[in-house]
């Protein structure tokens, strides 16, 4: 009989145990070690901004690609994401890399656009 309530009692202990979930890890903020620098902009005839800039990796790892959010005159609602990969294989940890005629969205004629590091791989 003692065997069956020492059963009962594990099974209880352990049960909430395994139903306990985890919270994902926090994302570090990246847009303090992964930066955009230099940025320049034009419109085209089209409407759509083409930007120029810098990458600048301050991390210890290599960037094989970099998400940008872009947007026009603090709408940052309505922003723009960009994915822009490195002319060579990656970017090295702390080095930089030019980047041209990336195409940001559209932009009005009197537009401001900026952006934004929002990811990296």
């Amino acid at each position: 009989m003692r065997l069956i309530f020492a059963a009962i009692y594990l099974v209880s202990t352990i049960g909430p145990a395994i139903c306990q979930t985890s919270t994902p890890p926090v994302q570090p903020d990246i847009s303090g070690q992964i930066r955009i620098d230099s940025f320049q902009s034009h419109r085209r005839a089209d409407n759509y901004g083409i930007a120029s800039f810098v990458i600048s990796n301050t991390t210890d790892k290599a960037l094989n690609s970099v998400e940008l959010t872009c947007w026009v005159d603090d709408d940052h609602e309505h922003g723009t994401k960009v994915l822009v990969w490195p002319s060579s294989p990656s970017i090295p940890a702390h080095k930089q890399e030019q980047f041209s005629n990336v195409n940001i969205g559209l932009v009005g004629p009197s537009a401001h656009p900026e952006c934004k590091v929002t990811a990296a791989n």
